[in-house]
């Protein structure tokens, strides 16, 4: 997914550390709209990201500008900011609105408390002191992840019709592309390269070379997205929900299945 941030950060860089954070799990090409920006071509672009300080309960007036002058329209973008105050309030009801009549599809937003030293604030020497901090990135980091799971190609493929099975393992086809799989790990055969890093990193011994690299027994998956996140060509889905973790959990509670396979990786 390719991916792109623009952002404002022009006091004490809170806005840029979070959308440092964004863009390191999201892979994403980060421009300032301090610097000069010409000739931005969005067509490359699957997934747009716009954020600042929150100035006078919304974002900076020179973003919104900004913002509007993209051609945005059935665009994927969300938005982020950095705030004084501890609630969210509307401070994103201004670009949001912008985004409406630019017609962008909108399938995010994030906020975090930032240091501030203005105004009545200079009186404690600034407010929100080393914010953001750890815990905000951290949080920001699972805002770009979920962001990554929903826009998935791959995330609505548990949906259809398995249309063959081989070697045990499940396919179902979705355009051009021969996706194997049952319920929890999706592996798209057509774009997989065969590189052979979820072999190595996948801590369950999911992934087997039957010819091809398949996902074999994926009832067995824990979900920890190292198979995903390793895919030099993000061939790999991982289907996380709550029914997926229940049951991975009462296997662990009354089974010693997965502690074997996990055993039988390490050893």
């Amino acid at each position: 997914m390719k991916t792109v941030i623009f952002y404002s950060s022009t006091y004490n860089g809170n806005t840029l550390k979070i959308a440092e954070s964004m863009a390191a799990v999201l892979s994403a090409d980060l421009l300032s709209i301090e610097a000069d920006i010409f000739n931005i071509d969005l067509s490359k672009y699957d997934l747009i990201g716009f954020g600042s300080a929150i100035h006078f309960a919304e974002h900076n007036i020179r973003l919104q500008r900004f913002v509007s002058a993209l051609p945005l329209q059935e665009k994927h973008v969300f938005i982020f900011s950095t705030r004084c105050s501890p609630l969210v309030g509307g401070y994103h009801k201004a670009l949001k609105g912008i985004l409406k009549q630019q017609k962008a599809n909108l399938v995010g937003e994030f906020s975090c408390v930032g240091f501030d030293r203005t105004g009545p604030w200079v009186l404690i020497n600034g407010y929100n002191k080393n914010r953001p901090d750890a815990k905000d990135l951290f949080k920001a980091r699972l805002f770009a992840e979920k962001l990554q799971q929903k826009l998935n190609p791959l995330s609505s493929i548990a949906k259809e019709t398995i249309t063959e099975y081989r070697h045990g393992v499940a396919f179902r086809l979705k355009g051009e592309n021969r996706i194997a799989g049952r319920k929890v790990i999706f592996l798209n055969t057509t774009s997989c390269i065969q590189c052979g890093k979820c072999i190595k990193v996948c801590p369950m011994n999911i992934f087997r070379k039957i010819g091809a690299i398949l996902p074999v027994n994926d009832e067995d998956c824990i979900q920890c997205k190292l198979c995903a996140k390793n895919c030099p060509t993000s061939s790999i889905y991982i289907n996380e929900s709550f029914a997926n973790g229940m049951r991975i959990a009462l296997r662990e509670m009354f089974s010693t299945k997965l502690q074997n396979r996990y055993k039988s990786k390490t050893e």
